[in-house]
């Protein structure tokens, strides 16, 4: 068995990072076995993998994916569990150089297509079974999920929430929108087709039990039906 590794300097005299630290095994379970994570705002960004683990159970049996906003990998790890391929799409190399280690460290590597790019402008390329969307809220990263009070999806930091969903829908009808959990349920609602039914579904907290910290609206045949 490996060592436990010790936390980082930075995240030590950093009493919110350190949260992080000491649940570490909820954002990835191998994450002492060398996985990355290039800057501090990945550890407010990257999905638990309980949550990711869920999320990738409503792509079963689809051939093809994309990650949107890939960040460290997490949802793509687990979407290539379940499916094919995955279009992995980030801005940003380092993150995306470490999500290829780690999708190397969970043995998934092989079924993920890294693309180093803008989602708006890859996803005039792409075609594909589904979309999982994870993009940026706001630019203040360190916000933590609590802080979005009556938040407007048309003011989300850098790219408005409806011009994303709207450039998802181009590649494939059956996209899951991770979002805040205040987000209102009529916005995410508009925009879908007329007539269109959207599921939504409070995201667990990990870090505090009997909350949730975020909220996913799945559209297309991703959503149940009741």
């Amino acid at each position: 068995m490996a060592p436990t590794p010790e936390i980082p300097a930075e995240m030590a005299n950093d009493e919110h990072l350190n949260k992080f630290w000491v649940k570490r095994h909820q954002l990835f379970s191998k994450i002492d076995e060398g996985i990355e994570m290039p800057d501090s705002c990945m550890w407010h960004m990257v999905t638990p993998e309980p949550n990711a683990i869920e999320h990738a159970k409503r792509f079963k049996g689809k051939k093809t994916v994309v990650d949107g906003f890939g960040g460290c990998g997490g949802n793509s790890i687990q979407l290539a569990k379940v499916v094919d391929k995955v279009y992995y799409v980030e801005l940003n190399p380092k993150r995306l150089e470490a999500a290829k280690k780690n999708a190397r460290i969970y043995g998934v590597e092989h079924k993920i297509e890294f693309i180093l790019g803008d989602f708006l402008e890859v996803s005039k390329t792409l075609k594909a079974d589904g979309v999982f969307l994870s993009p940026l809220w706001s630019t203040r990263v360190n916000n933590s999920y609590n802080d979005y009070v009556d938040f407007d999806i048309r003011n989300m930091e850098p790219i408005p929430g409806d011009t994303i969903f709207n450039a998802a829908r181009k590649i494939s009808k059956n996209v899951a929108f991770f979002m805040p959990v205040t987000t209102p349920f009529h916005q995410l609602s508009q925009l879908a087709d007329a007539g269109e039914h959207v599921e939504f579904y409070n995201e667990p907290n990990p870090f505090e039990v009997g909350t949730a910290m975020a909220l996913t609206a799945y559209y297309g045949d991703l959503a149940k039906k009741y």
